[in-house]
């Protein structure tokens, strides 16, 4: 069900979300949201994913690419020690 609600863009910039929208989506004060702006123009928003989350799909999406997360991992870590003692000196 299409859900349709007209909102104002104050002289800062702000949007209030309809509290019909808030009350479909249940969203509360403090909920993190994002706006994707997509290609035909459009905006989308959606929640936020924490980052947690995010880091766990970007590992999911590299598991399934045959990638070794940990070698990469040993192998950030290798390079931003040497960049750091660089720096130390």
């Amino acid at each position: 069900m299409a859900v349709s609600e007209d909102a104002t863009i104050t002289s800062k910039g702000q949007v209030t979300i309809p509290k019909r929208i808030r009350d479909e989506l249940g969203l509360d004060a403090g909920t993190e949201v994002e706006f994707i702006i997509e290609g035909d123009g459009s905006i989308r928003v959606q929640l936020k994913e924490p980052p947690l989350e995010q880091l766990r799909a970007i590992k999911k999406q590299l598991a399934d690419h045959d990638i070794d997360v940990e070698k990469m991992r040993r192998e950030s870590k290798r390079a931003w020690s040497s960049h750091l003692d660089g720096d130390a000196r």
